[in-house]
């Protein structure tokens, strides 16, 4: 008897120790599951931070590039990788409008303007130009550009329709102003050192930083678009395969930053290998025009989108509309002054066809003016 009361209390000690220990792994891993939650909550929260809305992007246009970096809205490439287009040929490569209504997100922000453009051109360009662009000297035709399409019912004219507003009723909105023609730009040469090939996201950020507001703790222009435009050697990670050009928004300095490189060698971000000033030139001209409306309409990622993620852009992305050919065998969609160009169309606002309480949906079309 004496010998089974010892074993039931030794029984009985194991089970306590059982107890114990199993408490003392559920107290752990409940630790471990809390501070994991504690982990994830904080990330969705710095999430938040940067957009106050976080949207499904069936397309998945919205991509973070580099880890760390705050999401881009892509220019995509040429779905069929720069295939239709032969070197010596002037075959037109077209995309299918996508036309479902856009939504504004009410009290997101627009760009009301004037807006500041803000270019560096990185790599091997020419400080010079000519009349009909060679390679390497692209700044004065595509500054020529910009300059005209700001113009009263021009180009530009279209994202003039986009506007900020607070509530439901159209009683008091904002809306897109104009940028300046007197465009800040700086050649910056290829600095392998500092920028290291390929080119990344937070190289491309960098660039902006380091060139137009490089002190500790300095601002950019709350009114200003940055973009960095690379000459055609210098590589970029995705381009040419994943993107043509993209944009974002650092919410720690304000900056609106963009990237557009030169697709005179990359087939899949050129819409012809002919153009009508110079195929590189004109494809990047059309993919920079591509990524300033967007910012203006777009400039935090979460104001004008369609249910699928599309901007403004995105909607006549590779959509030219009607075309005319050029005595090289080319093709133009738009003259302004003395030069034939050819630009992707934008998603011109059409009519007001719902408002709820936090959005408006607009019907549109893709246009040129």
């Amino acid at each position: 008897m004496k010998m089974l009361n010892s074993r039931i209390k030794s029984l009985s000690s194991l089970a306590m120790l059982i107890v114990v220990v199993f408490s003392l792994s559920t107290g752990l891993s409940a630790n471990a599951e809390d501070k994991q939650q504690e982990k994830e909550k904080s990330q969705n929260s710095q999430s938040r931070e940067f957009k106050s809305e976080q949207p499904d992007f069936l397309n998945n246009r919205e991509q973070t590039l580099e880890s760390g970096m705050e999401p881009v809205i892509v220019q995509p490439s040429r779905s069929d990788a720069g295939a239709l287009v032969q070197p010596g040929k002037a075959a037109l490569y077209s995309a299918a409008p996508e036309l479902s209504n856009i939504i504004y997100r009410l009290g997101a922000p627009i760009m009301a303007g004037p807006i500041n453009i803000y270019e560096i051109w990185y790599g091997s360009w020419a400080a010079n130009s000519t009349t009909t662009p060679v390679a390497k000297a692209y700044q004065a035709f595509t500054n020529e550009f910009l300059t005209a399409a700001v113009g009263a019912n021009q180009h530009w004219a279209i994202n003039n329709a986009y506007y900020q507003a607070a509530k439901s009723t159209p009683a008091a909105r904002t809306t897109v102003g104009n940028y300046s023609t007197i465009i800040q730009q700086r050649v910056v040469p290829t600095n392998a050192t500092t920028y290291k090939s390929p080119l990344s996201q937070s190289s491309i950020y960098n660039l902006v930083k380091n060139t137009y507001f490089p002190a500790a703790g300095a601002k950019a222009d709350p009114n200003g678009i940055y973009v960095v435009l690379t000459s055609s050697e210098i590589k970029v990670s995705g381009f040419g395969t994943q993107f043509c050009g993209w944009h974002s928004y650092n919410a720690t300095s304000g900056a609106k930053y963009s990237f557009v490189g030169d697709p005179a060698t990359t087939p899949g971000c050129l819409a012809q290998t002919v153009g009508p000033n110079l195929a590189g030139a004109d494809a990047m001209l059309s993919v920079l025009m591509h990524e300033l409306e967007e910012t203006a309409t777009d400039p935090q990622l979460n104001a004008w989108y369609s249910s699928n993620g599309n901007e403004n852009g995105d909607k006549c992305a590779w959509v030219w509309g009607a075309t005319t050919p050029n005595s090289n065998g080319s093709f133009s969609n738009i003259t302004l002054g003395s030069k034939n160009y050819l630009i992707q169309q934008n998603f011109k606002l059409g009519a007001l066809t719902a408002s709820t309480s936090s959005t408006h949906s607009w019907s549109g079309t893709c246009a040129i003016r």
